[in-house]
């Protein structure tokens, strides 16, 4: 019987009989996606992530005998399309609960739609801080930079490469950049003793620094924090080492952990350090059995380059799984009658869920402001592939 399942659902321990164990009726997930605009370098393949995981969730049996499905909504990147994403999957889909939206700028303006209307949203890679705080409904199934980078630094420390001095360069017109760029990098190397020299800031769309990296010459830094998305990391990378500053190291947040980094800036990435909540290279089975079959259908979708799941496609992956699992804990049915009672079970549940193993790593709980706790991964190209550099999870940074 087993010949029926996937080699990848096997994988992850499920037999046919629980895949056949389904009853009439669904249960509906919302999904908030970006296709297209500015950050489709991490977006584009989340639908891979999801749909695995809601086969891997029908596979187990579903939600107490009833079927996951789910509706997706294309923000373009635009946070006004994910307010009306979320009123969407709230008022005329009956979903109970919504994966996404992915970026800060989204969830700045969806989070509030969200709670208003009393469903949970999960954001994918939304890390400027304090961004659920201040909502009963809304997650995000990451750490925010200031938690990531905080652990990269210590583990920087313990390698012996802690930095002396710094400088800043991020992007001005997004919510995360920004905000790493003026606070929350700052406020963490101060912390730690770390001098900071000069700050350099430029739009997205850049593609000519060199008067930024002049500006940098002038007293060139041990590190460079970077809060940038993968085109301005490349344009920064490649300009650095054309103006001969091939010893300071580029430290970027989670915007820049896109593994095309490397086939992108070639030898001109040598030495990047950046914070991942994901680690491709894990070798435990049931994140080599999702990397392996979501490269599979990366292929068969036609995408090219380095094609292992991004830390935002694992994140995909695992909040599809950490909403089956409260949902099997509360007993949902998904009866329209009961969707207001229902949504706010899924709330209620998620903020109980602890030591569930996940393709990301054990995911030990939400924080009161409604951030995962996270292992964070410090990831370094050396020698031309992605290496660990080192690990710090939750209690390891005070």
């Amino acid at each position: 019987m087993n010949k029926l399942l996937p080699a990848f659902l096997l994988a992850l321990g499920m037999t046919a009989t629980t895949a056949h164990a389904q009853t009439q009726g669904e249960i509906i997930l919302g999904f908030t996606t970006a296709k297209s605009g500015p950050f489709v370098t991490f977006t584009r393949r989340n639908e891979i992530a999801v749909n695995l995981a809601v086969e891997a969730v029908n596979a187990e049996g579903g939600i107490n005998g009833r079927k996951l499905t789910v509706r997706q909504f294309d923000t373009a990147g635009k946070p006004d399309q994910a307010a009306a994403a979320t009123r969407y999957f709230a008022n005329d889909v009956g979903a109970l609960a919504i994966v996404g939206p992915y970026t800060s700028s989204e969830a700045r303006i969806a989070f509030p739609v969200g709670d208003r209307l009393g469903i949970a949203q999960m954001a994918i890679g939304s890390a400027a801080p304090g961004l659920a705080k201040p909502f009963k409904f809304a997650f995000r199934n990451t750490s925010d930079e200031g938690y990531l980078f905080q652990r990269v630094l210590a583990v920087m420390k313990e390698k012996n490469i802690a930095p002396r001095s710094a400088a800043l360069a991020y992007a001005t017109d997004d919510v995360g950049g920004r905000t790493m760029g003026e606070v929350t990098f700052p406020g963490l190397l101060k912390k730690n003793g770390v001098q900071i020299t000069q700050s350099i800031s430029f739009p997205s769309a850049v593609f000519d620094l060199s008067t930024q990296v002049a500006q940098l010459k002038s007293n060139p830094p041990d590190i460079i924090g970077l809060g940038a998305f993968p085109d301005p990391t490349v344009v920064l990378l490649k300009e650095l080492r054309r103006q001969g500053l091939a010893n300071v190291r580029v430290v970027g947040g989670t915007q820049s952990a896109d593994w095309n980094l490397l086939q992108r800036a070639g030898a001109d990435a040598n030495g990047t350090i950046v914070a991942s909540t994901y680690n491709p290279d894990d070798d435990r089975a049931m994140s080599k059995a999702f990397s392996d079959e979501f490269v599979k259908r990366a292929q068969k979708a036609g995408e090219s380059g380095d094609l292992r799941p991004n830390m935002y496609d694992a994140a995909a992956y695992t909040i599809v799984k950490l909403y089956a699992e409260a949902m099997r804990n509360g007993k949902v049915t998904g009866e329209k009658g009961k969707l207001a009672q229902e949504r706010d079970i899924v709330r209620t549940e998620l903020m109980k869920l602890s030591g569930l193993e996940t393709v990301e790593g054990r995911h030990t709980g939400f924080t009161e402001e409604g951030d995962a706790l996270k292992t964070a991964y410090a990831l370094e190209i050396k020698d031309g592939k992605w290496s660990l550099l080192g690990s710090k999870g939750p209690q390891d940074v005070k």
